[in-house]
């Protein structure tokens, strides 16, 4: 019976001392006497508990005196969040991945993540990887708008899309103003005086509402985007491809393209060149991100810029909130883009280098 007990208050008292009832390390415990008359059992059954937590190294004796010797800061627990991403090699989504960390390493929570290479099945696996390596929430850049459903509606834990919505999900989202970046491109593309407008896109997104606020910018300064000057298209596309696209629709009258993201609006650029396509004065070329790369290149990318430092902290205080319990309604939150004018599309009246808002 004693031995019984006495293993029952180990049990006890170690998890008293783990959740800081008992104070910090240095704080004085309480004495074998008092463990007694507090549990009401003999001497010896009380001085044998005390033993096992200090071959635990709960209690420490300094002098006469027991005192905790577990120390809260070297064992607390650290919040660990997964984070996916669709391309780990794409510069963006490096550029992103460090933003999301910088934010986390200021709220002492552990990021870890993984890429699903666009691959739905291999989105659910990493998922599930994320969540076995002890992910209690998720920031995720989905891989499709719609077919990515599936697994995010699988998912138990709370989570965060970054970047795009998904069709049929319920979720919180943290994402570029993507309508009004559309519109940035195409009035600063009607500014620039070009006769012609083209839009590549990419073939993940079916709901591209980039497409949607370029063509509504065109249509409200009476300009148009025809289907036919639409083209989807990845990072694999050739750039023989790309010109043969171009000169089919190239009318010898300066035009001005639009580009999903500013990886594609290089590969552009490049066939462009291949065309002999002057860029700017027959093709004018605005990208989208602003990635480091647009200002190194030549001729220098125009591109449409927001803060991914800030989209980072905003997602992660979102997730962090759910984590909490906090109960707040679905928040769709939006962060304003503004258009960096380059040599790529700068001819005319607005000099390089200056940011223009909507």
């Amino acid at each position: 019976m004693s031995a019984r007990k006495g293993a029952e208050i180990v049990t006890t008292l170690a998890d008293e001392i783990r959740r800081g009832k008992h104070g910090d390390a240095g704080s004085v415990f309480m004495t074998v006497r008092s463990l007694r008359e507090q549990f009401g059992v003999s001497l010896v059954t009380a001085q044998r508990a005390v033993n096992k937590l200090k071959a635990q190294g709960l209690l420490v004796r300094s002098g006469k005196r027991l005192s905790v010797a577990y120390r809260h800061s070297d064992h607390a627990v650290v919040r660990r969040l997964g984070v996916l991403l669709t391309n780990m090699e794409n510069p963006f989504f490096a550029c992103l991945l460090n933003a999301l960390e910088q934010a986390a390493r200021r709220r002492e929570v552990e990021i870890i993540s993984a890429g699903s290479c666009y691959d739905l099945k291999h989105e659910k696996r990493q998922l599930g990887m994320l969540a076995a390596a002890g992910a209690t929430g998720f920031l995720i850049c989905p891989a499709n708008d719609v077919a990515s459903a599936a697994a995010l509606a699988a998912l138990a834990r709370p989570f965060v899309l970054i970047g795009r919505q998904v069709a049929g999900i319920d979720a919180d989202v943290v994402a570029v103003n993507d309508f009004e970046a559309g519109r940035l491109a195409a009035a600063h593309l009607v500014h620039q005086q070009c006769r012609h407008y083209f839009y590549l896109g990419t073939q993940y997104m079916h709901n591209d509402v980039r497409a949607r606020g370029y063509a509504h910018g065109l249509r409200e300064r009476g300009c148009a985007l025809p289907a036919e000057h639409c083209l989807a298209a990845d990072l694999t596309e050739a750039e023989d491809s790309l010109c043969s696209w171009l000169l089919k629709r190239h009318r010898g009258k300066r035009t001005g393209v639009f580009c999903y993201h500013d990886l594609l609006a290089l590969r552009l650029l490049r066939a462009a060149r291949i065309c002999q396509l002057r860029v700017p004065e027959d093709l004018a070329i605005v990208g989208m991100d602003n990635l480091p790369v647009a200002a190194e290149t030549y001729p220098s990318l125009t591109s449409v810029s927001y803060s991914l430092p800030q989209l980072a902290e905003r997602a992660l205080d979102v997730l962090l909130r759910r984590l909490d319990g906090q109960v707040m309604p679905l928040t769709v939150n939006q962060l304003d883009p503004t258009l960096v004018p380059r040599e790529s599309s700068c001819c005319l009246a607005i000099q390089p280098g200056r940011a223009v808002n909507g």
